[in-house]
């Protein structure tokens, strides 16, 4: 087929034309203005969101590093202060350093014993006085902490904390007595170090010397020796009972005020939870503090639980011995009944 070069280049020639035509419009002129500068804009944008997102990604990695370096510090120091409690004990806690630091004339009275030196009376009774759960829990106790709330929504006031021993310790040990939410997480984080690292016994240990008990005395070996002058090694059930009972307020009371009604609600709480009865469920300090006092509650005001114990203890020797003498005396009586009946047969006979 051939092609009409004439026709082909007068095609071309009209389209040229129409082109200039529509090029010297203004409206195509502006147009095309506004589509150049648009792109432009549209790249600077995109070219500004790319650098920021950049310096964004760069200033992001140097905080995360810097934080996560702040934060392993920060970590490594808890874990190497719980860790070198393993073996050594430190001279002193924070507690008693703070005390030092008010008053530089402050004179305390401290001596530390190994738990096997610790008589297991006086174990029991602080476990029982502090945190019945003890040897239970993970270094926190949510159900203590719920009583403790619903004791202090009770009593209006702000009295009880729901604190384990561990948390007590750690408190202690290395932290201020400021109330602060980054307090409260150091003494968790602290709690579940010495849960992990140190165990329940090492644990129980510390505490028990480094606890106050008293003004200017702090360890229980110190207590005892100040209140009972002798080990405590040797405390009898009632002396450890009033020893942990001191523990909640050692600032205000001593082991040997028996008309504090305080003193006496916590030794009543201490032996119920030293010696619960078998169908009891209430072993439980806080709501057995919060509830009206019973008349067992105010026998028990008059003297110690542990006498009450040993009067049990007594008593039942004492009836023991006596549902024995009647069966000591049952073939003395039933003898003599046969010696009556063998005397009148025999009169019979003659």
């Amino acid at each position: 087929m051939k092609v009409n070069i004439a026709s082909v280049k007068k095609f071309f020639s009209k389209v040229k034309d129409l082109w200039i035509r529509f090029k010297n419009f203004k409206v195509v002129i502006v147009f095309a203005f506004i589509v150049k500068w648009l792109y432009r804009l549209i790249n600077f944008i995109i070219r500004q969101a790319l650098l920021i997102l950049i310096l964004y990604s760069a200033a992001f990695t140097i905080a995360a590093s810097y934080f996560m370096y702040k934060g392993f510090v920060y970590v490594y120091d808890l874990y190497d202060g719980v860790v070198s409690l393993k073996d050594d004990q430190p001279e002193m806690s924070k507690y008693m350093q703070a005390l030092l630091d008010s008053n530089p004339s402050f004179e305390i009275k401290h001596t530390y014993v190994p738990l096997d030196s610790i008589h297991i009376n006086l174990r029991k009774a602080v476990i029982a006085s502090e945190d019945a759960g003890f040897y239970f829990h993970p270094g926190f106790d949510i159900h203590a902490i719920s009583e403790a709330l619903e004791a202090n929504r009770v009593s209006g006031k702000t009295k009880f904390g729901g604190s384990t021993i561990t948390q007590q310790l750690a408190k202690n040990l290395f932290l201020s007595g400021e109330r602060s939410w980054e307090r409260k997480f150091k003494e968790l984080a602290y709690a579940l170090l010495m849960e992990r690292e140190l165990g329940k016994d090492r644990i129980l240990e510390l505490y028990l010397n480094y606890a106050q008990w008293g003004k200017d005395i702090f360890g229980c070996q110190e207590a005892c020796l100040t209140y009972y002058k002798k080990s405590c090694s040797k405390l009898s059930v009632d002396q450890a009972i009033n020893l942990a009972a001191m523990l909640a307020s050692p600032g205000k009371h001593h082991p040997n005020m028996r008309e504090s009604q305080f003193m006496a609600k916590r030794r009543a709480v201490i032996y119920q939870n030293m010696f619960p009865k078998k169908d009891s469920l209430l072993v439980d300090s806080l709501r057995q503090l919060m509830a009206p006092r019973s008349s067992s509650s105010q026998a028990l005001d008059a003297g110690a639980p542990a006498n009450a114990h040993d009067k049990s203890a007594k008593g039942g020797h004492s009836s023991a011995s006596k549902s024995q003498a009647p069966k000591d005396k049952m073939p003395k009586e039933k003898a003599s009944v046969k010696d009556s009946a063998g005397h009148k047969a025999k009169n019979k006979k003659k």
